[in-house]
């Protein structure tokens, strides 16, 4: 039986009230409406990061590509090379030809983590020796004014798509950064989005725990949950801290590497969660007390505090409320 983090906020806030939630459910609209807000807003931040990715791939092919069209365009608008140049150009491709082959060489000796860096070292070397070649052949070629001025018009039209994708790029990002200063540092990408009721749901084997993080943040190699609240707490409250507690659990089974800390945000507070072994030991015994009051098919307040039977939500159907 799987137990969600909501529950598991309900219970350790009050058995008895947790109960009583499953019949008596109190819809909050100011809370669904912030939420709404906050996936809109990820949402619109992640649209906008996949965005610039997808622009700067063009902007990049089509500086390289203008690039060599315009060389291209250069070597017909004039006589071959001489024959020096020419042997250069073929000496040269040889040469990081040869590199290529030390990387390739390289990559079956080196260690697992060392390879992609060995790989992407040979992919720049071959392409390297393969442009040029490419222009040994090309300044070979006899003068054609007419292919010379078409490569040089297509390089200045590929030259300003370029240029107006990378202000695009500038204006875009100025936007993202003032939106994710909001929700997380400028470094930080958003993983997960689980704020709406569409967001599909963590499951854990290991722990027998379900749940939704409102977003999950990736920082340098690490993935941390995040849970927003409408309300206005100076402290973390304990239900809180046992929620996003259970989330950093989902996500320690989830991606295979335990989190250092889960984010609590209030309105205007901010809080790291260390993700400590108590907390989780504490969790896993609750979890074994829920899955017993089902079983049980009742259960009762734990608490002698007048305080949270005055703030309960379901008060008014508790029958053991001591305020």
């Amino acid at each position: 039986m799987f137990v969600s983090a909501g529950d598991l906020e309900k219970y350790s806030y009050c058995p008895l009230s947790w109960w009583l939630s499953k019949e008596h459910k109190k819809v909050y609209s100011e809370g669904i409406e912030f939420h709404r807000n906050v996936e809109e807003e990820l949402k619109e931040i992640k649209e906008k990061e996949t965005k610039t990715r997808i622009y700067e791939k063009y902007i990049l092919f089509l500086s390289v590509s203008s690039s060599l069209v315009a060389i291209t365009g250069i070597a017909f608008l004039y006589s071959g090379l001489e024959k020096f140049w020419t042997y250069f150009f073929i000496i040269m491709a040889l040469l990081w030809l040869l590199n290529s082959s030390f990387f390739l060489y390289r990559i079956n000796k080196v260690s697992s983590f060392l390879k992609p860096k060995y790989e992407r070292l040979l992919l720049i070397s071959s392409i390297g020796a393969i442009i040029i070649a490419f222009f040994a052949i090309i300044f070979n070629y006899p003068a054609n004014e007419d292919i010379g001025r078409f490569a040089e018009i297509l390089a200045l039209i590929w030259v300003a798509i370029a240029n107006i994708l990378f202000y695009r790029v500038v204006y875009i990002s100025d936007i993202i950064a003032e939106k994710k200063i909001k929700y997380m540092p400028l470094k930080g990408e958003i993983e997960y989005i689980g704020a709406n009721r569409e967001g599909e749901e963590i499951i854990s084997e290991k722990y027998g725990i379900k749940g939704k993080p409102d977003y999950v943040l990736k920082i340098d190699d690490d993935y941390i949950p995040v849970e927003e609240k409408s309300a206005d707490f100076t402290s973390p409250k304990y239900p809180h801290v046992i929620q996003i507690t259970a989330y950093c659990m989902l996500i320690e089974d989830k991606y295979g590497k335990a989190p250092p800390y889960g984010i609590l945000k209030y309105k205007n507070s901010e809080f790291k969660i260390p993700y400590e072994k108590r907390w989780k030991n504490r969790i896993l015994k609750m979890r074994e007390s829920i899955i017993e009051d089902i079983k049980r098919g009742e259960a009762h307040r734990n608490h002698y505090n007048p305080k949270k039977c005055k703030n309960c939500l379901r008060r008014d159907y508790c029958n053991e409320r001591i305020a």
